[in-house]
């Protein structure tokens, strides 16, 4: 009976537990008893704007969310990552959250470009924006972005992106990333850039032919 008249965004099992959101107008985040497996019920609910279209857990109480950030009317705004404490199943409750005005992110609809590293609390998410201000003038950004989370909050750790082909064209979209030792490399049919894992320092590029 949860979310009647709202669309399903997110699902995720995780034991006997499950989480669902959904969304209309505002993202109400379900906690779900799967013990018994012909009568699942819903435990708790938590309501804010906005939704999650994925969800990742960091620990055993604390899920990841990206989406979309949104107005009380249901208008998006851009792309928001969500912390959720999920530690007591009947009250879940929204511990912090970054968002990126005008932005969306490939990982909302594709789990692949989402990279979540436990050893340095580091997720890393591709981002396409562009923002327009009041005098009709944008700022454009696609590449990846580095979020640090911790059980307190999200913070940007920073930016990566590749070389443009030519001084009037748009930097390539990155739609991979992976951890190889200190380095985290991204992808995109541009080439592979490494970067340190710590803070995201530039390291190198090598085109693709």
């Amino acid at each position: 009976g949860p979310g009647k008249g709202e669309r399903i965004y997110a699902v995720r099992f995780l034991g006997d537990r499950g989480y669902v959101v959904t969304f209309r107008q505002v993202d109400p985040l379900y906690t779900l008893d799967l013990r018994n497996a012909t009568a699942p019920k819903v435990t708790g609910e938590l309501k804010i704007l906005g939704y999650s279209a994925y969800l990742h857990p960091i620990s055993d109480s604390l899920l990841l969310g990206v989406g979309q950030d949104a107005t009380e009317e249901g208008r998006t705004l851009g792309m928001q990552v969500s912390l959720f404490d999920v530690g007591d199943p009947a009250r879940p409750r929204l511990v912090a959250r970054a968002a990126l005005k005008d932005a969306s992110s490939e990982a909302e609809q594709d789990h692949h470009a989402f990279l979540w590293w436990a050893p340095a609390n580091l997720a890393v998410l591709p981002i396409d924006s562009f923002e327009q201000n009041a005098e009709g003038r944008g700022s454009s950004f696609s590449g990846a972005v580095g979020f640090r989370v911790t059980p307190d909050g999200v913070g940007e750790v920073g930016r990566i992106s590749h070389p443009a082909n030519g001084p009037e064209a748009m930097a390539p979209p990155i739609g991979r990333s992976v951890v190889v030792g200190a380095r985290l490399l991204t992808l995109s049919y541009a080439g592979i850039a490494t970067n340190r894992v710590s803070d995201l320092a530039p390291q190198g590029f090598t085109p693709l032919p």
